[in-house]
């Protein structure tokens, strides 16, 4: 990442927190040169009940249906932030394309970051610590830690 040449491919992770709409302001603010593209991806977890083998089929079907209505309106949901934070970002100056990705956000962010040849992944930190963090683990985190490419965190 050079300041002379800009920033190229910035990865903007967001799921609509106010962490993430933060991480969005601040990317909109850098100065933006051309040739700067962002790409705004939001992930959408796939909903799993490990113990659905266990449950008679018709409970199972039932079950499998709403777990699925669940997944597309989240889908949608992420589909509807992640317009929003676009628009936001192009009105700032920047190419912008947005993404709805499914799957686990640490490996699709990082997929989506080596894809597009990202210089920067930025992301809105949720502040989580003590046991929960240890327990749940941390997008974040889990980014930094494995990027190969400078991760910004916006509080």
């Amino acid at each position: 990442m050079n300041g002379a040449t800009g920033i190229g491919v910035a990865i903007l992770g967001t799921d609509g927190s106010p962490n993430a709409r933060r991480a969005a302001a601040f990317l909109g603010r850098l100065a933006v040169r051309p040739g700067d593209r962002a790409i705004v991806v939001s992930v959408v977890e796939r909903l799993r009940s490990p113990s659905l083998a266990l449950i008679p089929a018709s409970t199972r079907r039932l079950l499998s249906g709403a777990m699925a209505e669940v997944e597309r309106a989240r889908y949608r949901r992420a589909e509807r932030h992640t317009k929003v934070v676009a628009t936001t970002l192009a009105n700032a100056g920047w190419r912008v394309e947005a993404s709805v990705r499914v799957g686990t956000p640490v490996e699709e962010l990082l997929s989506a970051a080596r894809e597009a040849g990202a210089k920067l992944i930025v992301l809105g930190a949720r502040g989580t610590s003590g046991l929960s963090r240890l327990l749940l683990g941390s997008v974040a985190e889990g980014v930094v830690k494995r990027a190969s490419i400078p991760v910004l965190l916006a509080r």
